[in-house]
């Protein structure tokens, strides 16, 4: 039996199969090539890529300053519906605090009313806010998590672009 090269969860039938590697489905074939992609990628050019947006301008308000990738959790609950999560943020530190801000309203105002997740995930969300809100990323180096989010959506969108034929039929990259 074979396992995704992407997620590594055992393929029992079909599944794709893409330069000797196997993975169980279209999604994991995307994800498996950015991966690829992404360690075939010089430290040079990543570095470069990397530092492009973090000393660049704040992709929500435009200003300059040190880029990073933050965290804001959030839930919601009707009676026995609850939906909680987290959104990767890759921002300046004020936009942060404003969607953190705005997630930790949201999850008290409409956090508490489901059974039982609604209950219980409500603090812990409040929580994983406020401790993101005080202790956020070093601003004088990009984190770690910050350059993967990077390199993985700049080769994603490369991607994607790559597969999307332009007006003429023809292919935008690799012709």
């Amino acid at each position: 039996m074979a396992s995704c090269a992407s997620c590594n969860k055992m393929i029992l039938f079909g599944g794709v199969e893409e330069q000797g590697l196997r993975f169980c489905n279209a999604r994991c074939l995307r994800e498996g090539q950015v991966a690829l992609a992404a360690r075939q990628m010089s430290s040079y050019d990543r570095t470069r890529l990397v530092q492009s947006v973090y000393r660049g301008p704040c992709p929500r308000c435009k200003e300059t300053g040190s880029i990073d990738l933050h965290q804001s959790h959030f839930v919601q609950s009707f009676i026995l519906i609850t939906r909680w999560g987290t959104n990767e943020l890759i921002c300046c530190r004020r936009c942060a605090l404003k969607r953190q801000g705005g997630d930790v309203l949201q999850s008290f105002l409409l956090g508490w009313w489901g059974i039982p997740f609604g209950i219980l995930m409500t603090p812990i969300q409040l929580l994983r806010n406020g401790y993101a809100m005080l202790f956020p990323p070093n601003t004088t180096e990009p984190s770690e998590a910050f350059q993967r989010v990077v390199v993985e959506r700049f080769l994603r969108q490369a991607i994607e672009n790559q597969a999307q034929p332009t007006a003429t039929g023809g292919r935008r990259w690799n012709e």
